[in-house]
């Protein structure tokens, strides 16, 4: 006669393997994404699509390799991975502090690349000091065109990446809410000179230098003047 006990170990024994198999199985026909490099500058990345088995492979390209692929899609200019990490510009919510350059890995991108508003890579020129109006993982940026009649070009561009514009040290990022300036912006290490209007009539405006990138909020400013006239600015409110 069988012993019950023996039976029901044996039993549970068999459930347990099958249920091991049956995850393994899981795990690795679950479908992912992952960011691969192309080597193609205007196209840096290609989202790929498979199970976990299939991408398996791609992990063994470090500095190629981004898992998950970011909310916004994977980025539109190459990355600087230095072992395994990359700067990026995390939103921290704050009005007078909007983002935090940070390290993080690629791989993962230490939770990051689910964050909407973050900034993946960071911007050559650092990251911007006002936060960013972003519609559908765009934004709105001033191009410099080199031209002297048409120093900008107000274009909108992916967060991610920023389509290469983040290497650029002239572009303005983000486009002040009046649009891009008609006269080219005379930039030094990474900042400029504007008028900042006061509401006072003996005294409208104060010049002033901030940063490029993000107009430390002037941006936002319909009043201001970006940049200051090469004459100084104006005594009397235009």
């Amino acid at each position: 006669m069988n012993n019950p006990g023996k039976l029901t170990s044996k039993l549970i024994a068999c459930v347990q393997i099958l249920a091991i198999t049956f995850l393994a199985a899981c795990t690795f026909s679950t479908s992912a994404a992952v960011c691969h490099a192309t080597g193609d500058p205007a196209k840096p990345y290609e989202e790929i699509t498979g199970t976990q088995a299939q991408l398996k492979d791609y992990a063994a390209h470090p500095n190629d390799y981004l898992y998950p692929v970011p909310a916004n899609g994977c980025p539109t200019s190459a990355l600087v991975v230095s072992t395994g990490m990359i700067t990026i510009c995390h939103a921290t919510g704050s009005n007078s502090n909007p983002y935090n350059e940070i390290k993080v890995s690629v791989n993962g991108l230490n939770g990051h690349g689910t964050h909407p508003d973050d900034i993946i890579p960071a911007p050559a020129s650092g990251c911007p000091s006002s936060a960013l109006a972003i519609h559908n993982g765009k934004i709105t940026i001033c191009h410099a065109t080199s031209s002297t009649t048409n120093p900008y070009n107000e274009i909108t561009v992916s967060i991610n990446g920023l389509n290469g514009h983040g290497t650029h040290a002239n572009d303005i990022i983000p486009a002040p809410v009046n649009g891009c300036p008609s006269s080219a912006l005379v930039s030094q290490n990474g900042k400029i000179t504007i008028c900042h209007a006061t509401g006072s009539k003996n005294n409208p405006f104060v010049e002033i230098t901030i940063s490029i990138n993000g107009l430390n909020g002037h941006g936002t400013h319909a009043d201001d003047i970006i940049p200051a006239p090469a004459g100084g600015c104006p005594t009397t409110k235009p």
